[in-house]
């Protein structure tokens, strides 16, 4: 038997193992050599885009997103006689967005529903009557469906809206002192908004809904496809014919996107005694 090492089958398989194992690793030498360079851009790239985006603004640098909405809260005079009216306003000063939010929270006194009035002990005010405007909902016809709304308006990017309150004594029982002032505003805000379409159109809207759901073998599609563009054509008629007429905005309960909660500034008021308390009280120190 002849030994292992002089088998002849092995001594004529092996230089072609090396051959092959030879070629592969020159082709891959070849390989890298050309891939490395490729490589490493690739990484330089990354590495490069990966520190833009991670970079943050250093603490301490006002340079923070603007803010959606911004509220601030007036009054005429810090000082006010007794039994004399205190009129408030809250501006609203919109960002650099359009919004749709609700016509109670930004045009009625609803706006001040959420106010604080603090004494000079720092005691929260009870206040005797509650600051709100009821927020019906409606249904308004869309394309041909009713849909539930409430009513809106349109916050224009960049724009004020200014709400005003008459008086604060009708809502809180105020003695002479000192007050701190500041209100909180719930603002919603929606998707999307629809113009109350004029009557007419309703009408007509109903007309082409009662067509589409008729089933009368009697009217053939041709004759519901004619009798539908017509009463189109009369809807496009009435809308150019009103374009100019202000309509209502509303806001499609679904459409909520979310609520900001915004807080203003603080006010100090004084409120000084009545012309009798302030006699007794001279008297008082005289005496």
């Amino acid at each position: 038997m002849s030994s292992p090492d002089l088998d002849p089958f092995k001594i004529e398989i092996l230089p072609t193992e090396l051959m092959l194992r030879q070629s592969y690793i020159t082709r891959k030498e070849k390989l890298m050599k050309r891939f490395t360079p490729f490589y490493l851009v690739l990484v330089f790239l990354l590495g490069c885009l990966g520190s833009q985006q991670t970079t943050t603004q250093p603490v301490g640098e006002t340079s923070a997103p603007q803010a959606l909405v911004e509220i601030h809260l007036s009054t005429p005079k810090t000082s006010y006689a007794a039994k004399e009216a205190i009129p408030l306003e809250i501006s609203i000063q919109n960002g650099k967005f359009d919004l749709f939010v609700p016509f109670v929270t930004v045009a009625t006194k609803s706006a001040f529903t959420a106010i604080t009035v603090t004494n000079a002990n720092g005691e929260v005010v009870k206040r005797k009557r509650p600051i709100t405007m009821e927020n019906p909902q409606k249904y308004v016809i869309h394309q041909g469906k009713s849909v539930r709304c409430i009513q809106g308006f349109e916050l224009k990017a960049g724009a004020q809206q200014t709400v005003s309150l008459e008086n604060l004594r009708q809502y809180y029982r105020l003695p002479a002192g000192t007050y701190t002032i500041a209100v909180e505003v719930e603002l919603e805000v929606y998707r999307e908004s629809l113009l109350e379409p004029h009557p007419q159109i309703v009408e007509l809207e109903q007309d082409i809904a009662r067509l589409q759901s008729n089933v009368d073998a009697a009217l053939t599609p041709a004759v519901k496809r004619d009798a539908i563009n017509e009463i189109r054509e009369q809807i496009e008629f009435i809308k150019s014919k009103h374009k100019d007429e202000k309509r209502a905005l509303y806001l499609p309960v679904k459409s909520r996107r979310g609520k900001a909660s915004l807080m203003s500034n603080s006010i100090t008021l004084t409120l000084e005694e009545t012309e009798a308390a302030y006699r007794q009280i001279l008297l008082h120190i005289g005496g």
